[in-house]
């Protein structure tokens, strides 16, 4: 018997894979210039009218990409407080490498294309307010000092592992246990 699924256009979610792949293939190579629906249909192999069925514009192309990259979990308020700190670092260094890529990295602190860098920013805002919920309810449950700053906690992450990439290519052995001692030394109550 013959399996008709395999004939014909590719499936939806196939060509959608595609789309976005492609895109986030050039934001992390090239940054978010260089994402484009020409440069998306020649690097997915998807037409361009395919693409534009999905997607009006750019803006729209690129607001995709980025909800692919920013979808993530939060952090189980059970965990101890370093071991929350690491899953943070963790997911900071899977979204700074395998989301936005070098090329999105160095777009957004260029500031290259102000659109994106605005739209990401506008994306993460909600994720990142959950994360600093959680680090709240550890300041009102006494396992994180009362003078901790649940935002500034947060930009440490990030600009920890920016840090630790500009100063060596990618982040060493132990930085990231280094790292938690640190800063969960730094927060907590002791």
């Amino acid at each position: 018997m013959s399996d008709s699924r395999h004939r014909g256009r590719p499936r939806l979610e196939e060509t959608q894979h595609s789309i976005i792949r492609a895109a986030l293939e050039l934001l992390r190579d090239k940054g978010p210039t260089a994402v484009n629906i020409d440069a998306v249909a020649a690097r997915s192999g998807v037409a361009r009218t395919t693409i534009y069925r999905r997607y009006r514009s750019r803006d729209e192309l690129l607001a995709a990409a980025i909800n692919d990259i920013v979808d993530r979990p939060l952090p189980p308020q059970e965990l101890s407080v370093p071991d929350k700190l690491r899953w943070v670092l963790e997911q900071v260094h899977d979204f700074m490498e395998n989301g936005l890529g070098r090329g999105g990295i160095a777009g957004v602190l260029a500031d290259t294309d102000p659109a994106f860098t605005s739209a990401l920013r506008e994306r993460i805002a909600h994720p990142l307010s959950s994360l600093m919920d959680i680090m709240t309810a550890d300041v009102e449950a006494g396992r994180v000092s009362a003078r901790i700053d649940p935002d500034t906690v947060v930009g440490l992450l990030f600009g920890a592992y920016l840090g630790e990439v500009l100063r060596h290519e990618e982040p060493r052995r132990d930085w990231l246990d280094r790292t938690v001692d640190l800063l969960a030394d730094a927060i907590t109550e002791h």
